[in-house]
């Protein structure tokens, strides 16, 4: 109905009006008119170009040349080409490699109540953060292990937005400067200043593999065990690594930019090892956490409640922590670790 009422409305044949193609009277005066007018233009334009490459040092072609650049397609801001800008200059992007966001990741509107919880328990964190604690007294002998089931974690030497090449080749060193080992050292180190006699293993379980570490380690904490009976605290010392879903890693990030994030990992008998005394290590667990929150906002992440026992049966009091990312630098590990030494003296002597 539309075709037929469009084509009602068309002239006619007869009323058609004629179409003329014999060239117009004088019609090589108009072309050559229409010439100089073209010329006219292309010779401002031109002089436009000139007094703007004076005018910004010679940098005027390029700010001409970015307005007929085409926008991008995709829809993602990352790739848009946008003019230079010297009042506020885009950030550079890494040419290759992964890039490094921080983030604080303790979550405070959760509250010190939160667990992150995979098994099947409900614990009752009200009487865990209430729950006496064993003590510790002044004393020569050894009273905490530190070790590392996986040495090699590293971390970087220096503050960078991206990480070079594959994050398990960035992230593992032999370098004791930059693996946990400087950061167990710094503990260690703190907990004998503050008069409690800590041993720092710097055995490489994770060598020659990776897979077996965590055997190797309890071999390790049972010797140590059998020789001081003294030993009542075990800390098992790591460093987390945490992508996003796009594939970017992520630098911890506590209320002092120079110090790294902490996380305790607790174990229980969700996987069929008999570890009675997980609850012991989630009570440790959460009164560190608080306590460290206390010392420094945003210090320690929600704890992770696993349903592995990652060798936290051995002893009565097991705590494995996370300390910083593999892209907070070591020195960032080393400031977090010293406030863990000092609040872990704290909470214990005061029992």
């Amino acid at each position: 109905m539309e075709e037929n009422k469009l084509q009602n409305q068309l002239p006619s044949a007869e009323h058609a009006p004629t179409v003329s193609l014999a060239s117009p009277k004088n019609s090589h005066l108009r072309f050559f008119a229409v010439f100089l007018i073209c010329c006219a233009i292309l010779i401002a334009a031109f002089a436009a170009s000139a007094a703007l490459i004076q005018g910004d040092g010679g940098k005027g072609m390029e700010g001409l040349w970015s307005l007929f650049k085409a926008p991008a397609t995709s829809g993602s801001k990352d790739d848009v080409t946008e003019a230079p800008n010297s009042e506020n200059p885009p950030t550079p992007k890494p040419a290759e490699g992964i890039p490094i966001f921080s983030r604080d990741l303790s979550y405070p509107e959760l509250g010190t109540s939160y667990i992150h919880n995979e098994t099947i328990y409900t614990p009752n964190v009200s009487e865990l953060l209430n729950r006496e604690l064993l003590g510790l007294s002044q004393s020569d002998s050894p009273q905490v292990l530190i070790l590392h089931s996986h040495t090699r974690e590293s971390y970087l030497t220096e503050k960078r937005d991206h990480l070079d090449g594959a994050p398990g080749d960035a992230t593992y060193s032999d370098d004791p400067n930059e693996n946990m080992i400087a950061v167990g050292k710094a503990l260690a180190d703190t907990l004998k200043q503050k008069g409690i006699t800590a041993i720092h293993c710097t055995v490489m379980h994770d060598t020659p593999t990776l897979g077996g570490a965590y055997e190797r380690s309890a071999e390790t904490v049972r010797n140590y065990l059998k020789e001081y009976p003294s030993i009542s605290y075990v800390i098992d010392l790591h460093r987390d690594a945490i992508l996003t879903s796009e594939g970017e890693y992520i630098r911890t990030e506590s209320s002092d930019p120079n110090t790294a994030q902490v996380m305790a990992v607790v174990g229980s008998d969700c996987n069929g090892t008999r570890h009675s005394q997980w609850e012991e290590n989630l009570a440790l667990a959460l009164q560190l956490r608080e306590a460290l929150n206390q010392r420094l906002p945003g210090l320690c992440r929600p704890i992770s409640l696993r349903n592995a026992s990652y060798n936290q049966e051995l002893a009565p009091r097991f705590l494995l922590l996370e300390i910083g990312s593999g892209a907070n630098t070591a020195e960032e590990a080393e400031n977090a670790a010293r406030l863990v030494g000092e609040t872990l003296a704290d909470l214990l002597q005061a029992r």
